[in-house]
Order: C-alpha cells, then structure tokens, then sequence
C-alpha cells in the first residue's frame, strides 16, 4: 500500500467495500429462490418470521429502556465519525486533516479499516449528520446481528426452537445490551460476521454460482469492518470444510473435485476475480499494519490477571506472555466474576453453553460442535493474546462481541436440549424441525 501515492489509496479502499458490498447483494439477489427454499426447507414459515422479529424486537425495547446511548470509546468513535463525513464529501476513506469539499489531500488512516466509517456514512446519509445518527446506525447492526444469529443456526441444526433460543440469548446478552450503540467497529465486525457465515451455510445446502459468489463476497465485505476480521479468511472456509461432509477428509476430496470442475468455468472465474480485487485493499491495508502497526502497547502495562499483584510490560500487540497475563480473567468473564466492574456475563447463559455443548457431542452434532468451537476459540485465543485483549483492560470486553453469537448458538442447543428431556417423544408425522 505505501507504493500508492497517498491520497489515492483510500479511494481503493472506497472501491474496495463498494464492490464487495454490490456483488454481495447482486449475489444474493440471484440466490433468492435457493436461499428461500432453504429456509422453507427448515420450516421458517410467516409464522416463525414473525416470532424472529419478536426477537429483534425486544432486543430494540430492552436497550431503548435500559441503556443509554453514550460513546464508550470516545477517541475511536470521533475518529469513524469524521472518516465517515469525509466518505460522504470526498469518497476518501481517511480522517481528513487539510482538504476541501472536493478532495482532501493530507490526513490521517486509523488502525481498523474502512468498515465502520462506511456504515456511519449511510447513517448519515438516510438520517442526517448528527450523533444519534451515529448511535442508530450501529443499534440497527445489532438488531442485524440478533436476526441473523436466528438465521445462521436455523440453517446449521435445521431446528427452529434452537434458532429461536440462540436469538433469545443473544438478545439478552449484557455485552450486546452495553455495546450496540457506541460507533465501535466490534458490532459492524458481529453482523458481518454472521450475516457472512449464514451466506457460507446457505452455499453448504446449495452449491451453486451464485450462492458461491454470495458466500465470497459477504466475506470480503466482512474483512472490511475490523482488521481482526481477517482471521474470518481462514475461520469460514475450515468450518466449512468440517460441515460439509462426514468426515474432514471426505470433505476436502470432494471440494478439490468441484475446484476441478470448476477450474475452467468462465463466470467462476470472472466471479473469483472480482473478489480478489475487491479484497485486495484490505489484505493490503492488514498487511502494512501487521508489519508496521504499533496498536499503542509500547510501554503499556498488562496487569496479570491470575495474580492481580503483578504486571507486565508489553512486548509487543500479540503474544504468550499477553495470552498469560490474560487468560484468568478471559475465563472468568463468562461466569461473571466481574459484574461489580460493570463486564456482565450471567452464569446461566454460560451454563446453558456448557450443557449445549455436551449435548452435541452426546447427540451426534459433532460436526457443528466443532465448527463453532472453531469459531470461538479462533477469537478467544486471538483477544486472549492481545495485550490489551482483557476484559478488565478499559472498555475492552466489547471483544467479547466476537464470541458472543458462538456462546448465544451453545446456549440455545443446551436450552432447546433440557426442554427436550420432559417432551415426549415426536411422532414421525410431528413437525421434526420443531426442536
């Protein structure tokens, strides 16, 4: 990226989102029939539709009365805010230090990408430039992220109960309650998260072009929102590959013969191609931060959370010592052991997780356990290493947004799971995607 005179990089990133966001939603245009019968298929009828919106409904309710709206992170969030407004004036993904309406030529890149900004800019659009704005553009993320959080395990257990339960848990989640108004790009980076791995499950049911290319471009679209996000780039496609066959090596012997199939297929490729380019910008931009980011932990302190009468001195943003210093307190977040600072996790939907996650290995849901088990850990481990990845550390159990849809799906199996046991036993002409 520093070979690309400055000033101009940030309309690739511009161009970047904007193709990623247009062949997403082109994608998935095309994909409505096979997306609709997959959904049908599971039972999702006007019905149930109604009681997901329910949902997202008093997830809306419960943070209108309850919280109130405020920036969390003050720095971060008027730094998205003015690269949103620039966006708007100039298309330039930056903060804008010295320019005019037209174009702006000195200013500054922060170290997360253009995602947020690029959310903020159409809130701004529809609602006017003011800071609720702000503030419900990213509320309607999280809504996002309750619906589809439903969707995603609707379409990975095939059973509505579970998908309903899952909402319900994430709707409920103090992390989501606190966190879905602040301009952070933690809530951007969780409904693009889930919004990309229902597009991956939707492509599992049905293998077509179309929902290929859906699959791609919503996670291209995704690595835009948060550098963390990039570690989606391998996350999706290993779950992938675990869900779509008995065995991890059946699975990958029938994907490379698709690849083959598929090799000299000409819209494939044009397909493939496109996204490249539409993710390259990203990979450039994470690329550069990973070599030369600094993330502030120069001389910054990390208490030592097993031993509270230590500290260390970071040595640098992602490491084992970091990953030491953090692991108690990571751990014990989910069984709320520090509501007294205000980081909430309730005990029951952790143990609802635990038994969910017992109960799919005990009733054969290996395969999904796996998948997000795979999920979690990759964002548990990646947090737990960052120096400043406790969720004592400041404001920084917002990254606890990342786990959190993972822990809301174990939740809602372990729920659906102990409802089960006092049922009797379904009838074969019972509806079987009722549990």
């Amino acid at each position: 990226m520093a070979a690309i005179p400055l000033g101009m990089q940030e309309y690739l990133f511009t161009l970047g989102i904007l193709a990623s966001l247009a062949g997403m939603v082109i994608a998935a245009a095309k994909s409505r029939k096979d997306i609709r019968a997959v959904l049908s298929g599971y039972g999702l009828n006007r019905m149930h539709i109604l009681l997901m919106l329910g949902v997202v409904l008093a997830f809306v309710v419960l943070e209108l009365v309850i919280v109130k709206p405020t920036q969390q992170l003050f720095f971060d969030d008027a730094i998205y805010q003015a690269m949103a407004l620039d966006l708007l004036h100039t298309g330039q993904a930056w903060m804008c230090n010295y320019g005019t309406t037209a174009s702006c030529f000195s200013g500054e890149i922060f170290h997360e990408p253009i995602g947020e900004s690029f959310n903020l800019a159409i809130g701004f659009l529809i609602l006017g430039v003011h800071r609720y704005s702000a503030y419900y553009t990213n509320f309607a993320q999280g809504a996002i992220a309750v619906a589809f959080t439903y969707l995603s395990a609707l379409v990975l257990f095939g059973k509505r109960r579970i998908a309903l339960l899952s909402a319900l848990f994430i709707a409920m989640s103090p992390v989501m309650l606190v966190w879905a108004m602040p301009t952070a790009s933690d809530m951007p980076m969780l409904a693009y998260s889930l919004i990309a791995i229902f597009c991956m499950l939707i492509f599992l049911r049905k293998k077509t072009l179309w929902t290929f290319g859906m699959a791609l471009f919503s996670l291209s679209l995704l690595t835009y929102m948060k550098v963390d996000a990039v570690v989606y780039l391998v996350a999706i496609p290993l779950m992938y590959v675990v869900l779509d066959d008995k065995s991890i090596m059946a699975s990958i012997k029938a994907n490379v013969l698709m690849v083959k199939e598929n090799l000299f297929n000409t819209r494939a490729l044009v397909m493939f191609l496109v996204f490249a380019m539409a993710i390259s910008p990203e990979l450039g931009f994470a690329h550069s931060e990973l070599v030369g980011g600094s993330f502030g932990f120069q001389g910054a302190y990390v208490q030592e959370s097993c031993d509270t009468q230590y500290t260390i001195i970071a040595k640098s943003a992602i490491n084992l010592q970091n990953f030491g210093a953090n692991i108690c307190s990571n751990l014990f977040f989910w069984f709320d052991a520090y509501k007294s600072d205000y980081v909430m996790q309730p005990i029951i939907f952790t143990a609802f997780g635990i038994f969910g996650a017992i109960s799919m290995f005990i009733l054969g849901r290996r395969r999904e356990l796996l998948a997000l088990g795979i999920w979690f850990l990759a964002f548990f481990l990646l947090y737990t290493a960052f120096y400043a990845g406790s969720v004592t550390y400041g404001v920084d159990w917002r990254f606890m947004l990342s786990l959190i849809a993972q822990a809301s799906i174990f939740a809602g199996f372990g729920a659906a799971a102990l409802m089960s046991l006092g049922s009797p036993r379904r009838k074969k002409t019972d509806d079987r995607h009722a549990l």
